[in-house]
């Protein structure tokens, strides 16, 4: 019996100490809820809160899968009266989330294509000349192409060309452990850049559309989003390009771009009608997200790729649904939910109000607001994934400044400058995912980066935006 009191403590101490940030978070919730509601706030907007605190220490821990934060978002807010379960139900599913699922489900169907191969072949045709050429041409690449279908599916593409070239290099000196850093990071930080592009880059930017549209009635389509986020993007890259190469100086000796496009012209050169006619579904989705964006939703257009795909027998539903990530799809929904209803209680407006109390000495006009939140948001972004930042803090952004675009666009914008941790975004974990890239160095290189992203940000918005 001893034994068994023994076993069971033990099981009971192990499990505390995996989920030791739930209990956490519960313990959290409780407290808080047996205290009085602050003033100024209702029940529903207070709970809200409190559940916006308990995401927040659920998704950076993870104690327990991210499907079961998801739905413990969505039971939370009906069980302690944030919204009827009816509205809980119709904010979860919209377009923003049709577009998270569309995006992931057509990435799937890309990369299933197997196109790698010949980008790297057009890649090589007009950058191959120089090797410094070649690495900002797969920056370049990779941002423009992740602007338009989203990093997921690019880091997947690109990820591959990038390995095949450093896969001899001599990582002993510090020469070729510089180059591989400088490979990696080029095609790293151009889909990450790339994302701020258009609204099919990341979920991020579908949903501070879709908050736009419903909380200041302000309409920004495919094209408007592309006037905004572009001109920072450019910037972006050029910055990217000489912070890269000042901090991972390099001779490039040992990078073997010819060797590559040597073996890259050994492979099947034959015309591929499954790749052409794949390039043809991309191209009439993205020009359907340009014209049809505000009548049919970026979500619906984004699952029409998906159904053309299946329906022409070019992808399995199998293999989109092995490799669609469910969990992820159903968290980015619950926490738009949360942040729906954090905007319709009054929460949002409430933190606003208490913000503008704290900041009362600063004078009106001073972009100290403007400062705080793109920060706030670029740094939450960073241990909190982009679309969850956007969904719990865009609200709150708008807020600040209901009739200025700018504060609303800067904050998911800035929600996308994931330079500072490799759990930021699938880009940074797949990069780190190498084994070829420290914690250390991502955030050495990343600091810098992120600064600049902040300052680039902030000067395009006050001195070019103020003209469209």
């Amino acid at each position: 019996m001893q034994d068994y009191y023994k076993i069971v403590s033990s099981s009971i101490l192990y499990w505390f100490s995996q989920k030791k940030w739930f209990v956490f978070s519960i313990i959290f919730a409780l407290i808080f809820i047996s205290l009085p509601t602050p003033i100024g706030l209702t029940v529903p907007a207070y709970h809200s809160l409190i559940i916006l605190f308990m995401v927040f220490i659920l998704v950076t821990s993870e104690p327990i899968p991210f499907p079961a934060i998801a739905l413990l978002t969505l039971v939370l807010q009906v069980l302690l009266g944030v919204a009827p379960a009816d509205v809980i139900a119709s904010s979860f599913m919209n377009d923003a989330v049709l577009f998270v699922m569309g995006s992931l489900m057509f990435a799937i169907a890309i990369v299933h294509q197997g196109l790698d191969i010949r980008l790297a072949k057009i890649i090589i045709a007009i950058f191959g000349k120089s090797k410094r050429l070649f690495l900002a041409g797969l920056m370049v690449v990779s941002a423009i192409l992740s602007s338009f279908l989203g990093e997921h599916t690019i880091i997947a593409i690109m990820l591959p060309i990038g390995l095949a070239i450093i896969k001899n290099v001599d990582s002993s000196t510090l020469d070729g452990k510089n180059a591989i850093l400088l490979v990696l990071f080029s095609i790293g930080y151009g889909t990450i850049i790339g994302s701020i592009g258009t609204p099919s880059g990341g979920a991020r930017n579908v949903i501070m559309i879709n908050y736009l549209q419903e909380f200041t009635n302000i309409q920004i389509d495919y094209w408007d989003w592309i006037k905004y986020a572009y001109p920072i993007l450019m910037i972006q890259l050029v910055v990217a390009y000489f912070v890269l190469k000042f901090a991972f100086p390099t001779s490039l000796d040992n990078v073997r771009v010819q060797g590559y496009k040597r073996s890259i012209a050994k492979s099947n050169s034959a015309t591929n009608i499954k790749h052409l006619f794949s390039c043809l579904i991309i191209g009439l989705i993205i020009t359907s997200w340009f014209l049809f964006n505000q009548e049919l939703g970026l979500g619906i257009i984004s699952l029409c790729g998906v159904l053309i795909f299946m329906i022409c027998g070019m992808v399995p539903w199998e293999v989109i649904n092995k490799n669609t990530n469910w969990g992820v799809i159903l968290l980015f929904a619950a926490t738009i939910s949360l942040g729906f209803q954090i905007n319709e209680t009054g929460a949002a407006s409430w933190l606003v109000e208490k913000f503008n109390e704290l900041t009362s000495s600063f004078p009106e006009d001073s972009s100290f607001s403007w400062s705080f939140m793109a920060i706030l948001t670029g740094l939450t972004s960073n241990f909190f994934t982009s679309s969850a930042t956007t969904s719990l803090l865009g609200p709150m952004a708008i807020e600040l400044q209901p009739n200025d675009i700018s504060f609303g666009m800067s904050a998911a914008i800035a929600s996308g400058f994931s330079f500072l941790t490799v759990i930021s975004c699938p880009t940074a974990m797949i990069i780190y995912s190498t084994g070829l890239v420290s914690i250390k160095i991502f955030f050495r290189v990343g600091l810098l980066m992120f600064s600049s992203s902040i300052l680039i940000l902030y000067l395009v918005s006050k001195f070019y935006w103020v003209t469209l």
